[in-house]
């Protein structure tokens, strides 16, 4: 069983076709904390759509949250309505992808719910859900 496991990171998984999916996304960074967050930012084309944040599981990265932007950023292409459409931020969890890993403990569900909160006010959202 380890074995198949590690031939599938080592042969088969294609890191290309992820790293291509990242790529055509808005990625940014900002400092949070003295923190350095790494964040995608999937505006909808629908001006009213609900700003949402979305976090990732542990352990885990932004890449499992991947194929849901399409369908939350565009639902009209799905058979959706434009009040159905969100602007989707979803941030790398300090010490996770491109986040800075903090140099002390303390990142615990609260503290990242208040970074969360200004990330989301820097980019303007003043209410949003998650």
């Amino acid at each position: 069983m380890m074995q198949e496991l590690v031939g599938y990171w080592a042969a088969d998984y294609d890191w290309r076709r992820v790293e291509s999916r990242l790529n055509d996304l808005q990625q940014f960074t900002t400092e949070i904390d003295g923190l350095e967050i790494h964040f995608v930012h999937a505006r909808s084309k629908h001006v009213n759509a609900l700003p949402l944040i979305i976090t990732h599981g542990w352990p885990g990265s932004i890449i499992h949250n991947l194929k849901i932007i399409d369908p939350l950023t565009n639902p009209t292409a799905r058979g959706g309505g434009a009040l159905d459409a969100f602007h989707v931020v979803i941030p790398s969890m300090p010490g996770y992808g491109i986040s800075a890993r903090p140099a002390a403990v303390g990142s615990d569900p609260a503290r990242i719910a208040c970074a969360w909160v200004v990330l989301m006010r820097r980019l303007g959202y003043a209410q949003f859900v998650a």
